[in-house]
């Protein structure tokens, strides 16, 4: 690995005291600037925010394939084991696959955690039939793939932040097979409260990946969202503001 971690994808800590944290789990080959606006205004309300850099994450997309999965769930559970006897309350926010390590960790940690907060959670892909017939193949003969989708005006700002535009084809197979393999054979072992959060137009992952999370969580809060909107990111959105009063809310409510 490089270990190289690039400025913006460095993770942060915004302190507001002891009573309320929440931990901010970013995406997929994202980095934990794709929530630094919401733990700023988390901090102003009076809830600690901390971020978490997945292993592998905010340097070289290279560095992405010599991690697994496993190693991506720990970032987040070594976080959370830190956090706990320190904050009275533990939250997690997690957007895209975020919300996926997020719930997984809720589901083994029912005590420590007070709530989960999910944001374009990924369950069902867009194209995904795509992605099932082909991954093998380009496996074979690829071993990365590059995201044709982000447009040449956002390019150099995606980078910067330390997202990655390539990735493995062998970390895509791990980004599915925990998808597969944890996420939908353990979600009905939260228990944890719960708000879930999805754009209707998401272009990267299905809203029904928010639909199916909200049937089988066996939370017995649990709030289902779904935005007029075409946001992977619904922070990003165009109701940010009604999205950042639903988060303060349901955090607040419980501590």
């Amino acid at each position: 690995m490089t270990n190289k971690i690039k400025d913006r994808a460095k993770p942060y800590t915004y302190e507001a005291g002891r009573e309320a944290l929440a931990i901010l789990i970013h995406g997929f080959s994202g980095t934990p600037d794709d929530l630094r606006n919401l733990a700023k205004y988390l901090a102003g309300q009076g809830i600690s925010a901390r971020s978490v850099l997945l292993a592998g994450h905010g340097s070289h997309w290279q560095d992405l394939g010599e991690t697994t999965s496993y190693d991506w769930w720990k970032s987040v559970e070594d976080e959370v084991k830190a956090a706990i006897g320190q904050y009275q309350n533990i939250f997690l926010i997690g957007y895209s696959f975020g919300a996926n390590l997020a719930f997984d960790i809720a589901a083994r940690y029912p005590k420590e955690i007070a709530g989960v907060v999910s944001l374009g959670v990924s369950v069902f892909l867009k194209r995904n039939y795509i992605i099932k017939i082909f991954l093998p193949i380009f496996h074979l003969f690829l071993k990365h793939y590059t995201k044709g989708y982000i447009k040449k005006n956002h390019l150099i700002d995606y980078e910067d932040s330390g997202s990655y535009v390539s990735l493995p084809t062998k970390s895509i197979y791990e980004f599915k097979n925990f998808i597969k393999h944890y996420t939908k054979k353990e979600l009905p072992k939260v228990t944890t409260p719960a708000l879930i959060i999805h754009s209707k137009d998401d272009a990267i992952t299905h809203p029904r990946s928010s639909e199916f999370v909200y049937r089988k969580i066996n939370s017995q809060q649990k709030d289902l969202l779904l935005l007029d909107d075409v946001n992977h990111n619904p922070l990003t959105s165009k109701r940010k503001d009604v999205i950042y009063s639903k988060i303060r809310e349901f955090i607040l409510h419980r501590v």
